[in-house]
């Protein structure tokens, strides 16, 4: 069901630019204004220039997506970009160190997919996307003809048959680049152009679903990009460079793949009026809990052992940490009895989703016990994402937050089967570590068009 190709990538000249670490970026839509400027002064040539680029009102251009298009031009006119000769698949892996210490290397590679609508069933989504942000990826997408950010998906393959072929040709061929980035991940790329590898890769996926685990929203851009290119060219014979995008392409059964989970802090307001003692007994009639106190002062010492007293909780049921601004860790487990389709009194929630840790922690303890409404839902101030234990509870120290949630990880077989089940699941179920870094490789849609008129 997957249809994949190799393309002519475009890469960063290292003989001109240097010391790639300063070049390459975390994707578009985990930067902050900060990291934003930070990346822009790191370096003339960062890629920030061309993911998210910066409103300036010193030059010629109307708006940021058309300064992208132009540094994009412009770095290829100076050789800072240089365009690859031979369609290739390009071949990726991230060695990484968990919190726990462990560490893992993910593999995969970077190839060209046939772009096709959910309906189909060729490539599945888990998250729900928003307007705002799949108008600012077309902008920039119709600017530039390029896909500069790839999207992450995963694929089934119990038999090894994709991941020896990729395994062995990394053991055999010449690694293009190695970049270590500011967060000691350790970037590989070899660049392929061998045709009996290039046809057996997709002969091996060509039956493969892919499932998106991260860049939704640039999927979905994507399919709208397609649309619209047909519109106005009047080509819908699928074989198009705008009926494909580029990918990163993984084995879901490989160590490496690694989800790590996403903690919630919730806010000054939304807990003002949560009666902390009756909330607990309420609590007990579904979990087991355990209560110890903390010292707040010393938030890496203290993250580390509740991350995992977590842990060795969740082995047995769905378990969180519940701290408190005033140093009280409150250890939650599931009872064996407790069914989370009673915890849950919903008919709009699937059962599947119903047994998810996000689910049963916003809509059972956030939205029932505390709150006491079942409907309410969360305002962007009232309940902050943390992907750090420490960084958590610095945050309840400086009383930026009342109380805070440490989660374990959506356990890999529970994403699948919900994916696979066309059902989306709850905001923040799912962080797949490492990000991917932009910058090593792009795809530029205007060197395949001048091709085919050639």
């Amino acid at each position: 069901m997957a249809e994949i190709l190799p393309f002519r990538g475009t890469r960063y000249n290292s003989q001109l630019v240097g010391d790639l670490s300063k070049i390459i970026a975390p994707p578009y839509d985990v930067i902050s204004k900060e990291l934003q400027e930070e990346l822009y002064a790191r370096h003339p040539y960062n890629v920030i220039r061309l993911t998210l680029t910066k409103d300036e009102k010193d030059d010629n251009f109307s708006d940021k997506y058309l300064r992208a298009a132009n540094y994009l031009k412009t770095w290829r006119g100076e050789g800072v970009l240089i365009d690859d000769h031979v369609p290739s698949l390009y071949l990726y892996d991230q060695s990484f160190t968990l919190p726990s210490g462990e560490t893992k290397t993910r593999k995969g590679f970077f190839a060209l997919i046939k772009l096709s609508d959910y309906s189909e069933g060729g490539v599945k989504a888990h998250e729900h996307t928003f307007a705002g942000p799949k108008a600012d990826r077309l902008k920039l997408m119709l600017a530039t003809n390029a896909n500069l950010s790839p999207i992450f998906l995963i694929f089934n393959d119990p038999s090894r048959e994709v991941t020896d072929l990729v395994e062995h040709e990394m053991e055999n061929a010449k690694t293009w680049q190695t970049v270590e980035d500011e967060d000691g991940v350790t970037h590989r790329l070899w660049v392929v152009g061998k045709r009996d590898f290039i046809s057996k890769v997709r002969e091996a996926m060509s039956s493969k679903v892919l499932f998106i685990a991260d860049g939704h929203h640039r999927y979905e851009t994507a399919l709208a990009y397609r649309d619209r290119m047909r519109e106005e060219t009047g080509l819908r014979d699928g074989n198009q460079p705008f009926d494909y995008v580029m990918a990163y392409l993984t084995p879901a059964e490989q160590d490496g793949l690694v989800i790590l989970p996403t903690h919630r802090a919730l806010s000054k307001s939304l807990m003002a009026d949560v009666d902390m003692k009756e909330a607990l007994q309420e609590l007990k009639e579904a979990f087991h809990i355990t209560t110890e106190k903390i010292d707040l002062a010393q938030p890496e010492k203290e993250a580390a052992r509740i991350g995992e007293k977590v842990t060795e909780l969740g082995k047995k049921n769905t378990s969180y940490a519940m701290v408190e601004a005033n140093g009280k860790v409150h250890y939650l487990q599931l009872k064996k009895d407790a069914d989370p389709n009673d915890l849950i009194d919903s008919d709009d929630i699937p059962a599947l989703v119903k047994r998810l840790d996000v689910s049963i922690l916003h809509q059972y303890i956030i939205n029932r016990v505390f709150i006491g409404n079942p409907e309410f839902e969360l305002a962007e101030d009232e309940c902050f994402y943390v992907r750090d234990i420490s960084r958590l509870l610095e945050m309840l120290r400086t009383k930026k937050a009342l109380v805070g949630f440490v989660l374990n990880p959506t356990p890999m077989e529970q994403v699948l089967e919900i994916v696979a089940a066309g059902i989306k699941m709850p905001h923040k179920s799912t962080y797949f570590h490492p990000k991917l870094a932009d910058g090593l490789v792009f795809r530029d849609m205007n060197i395949e068009t001048r091709s085919r008129r050639r």
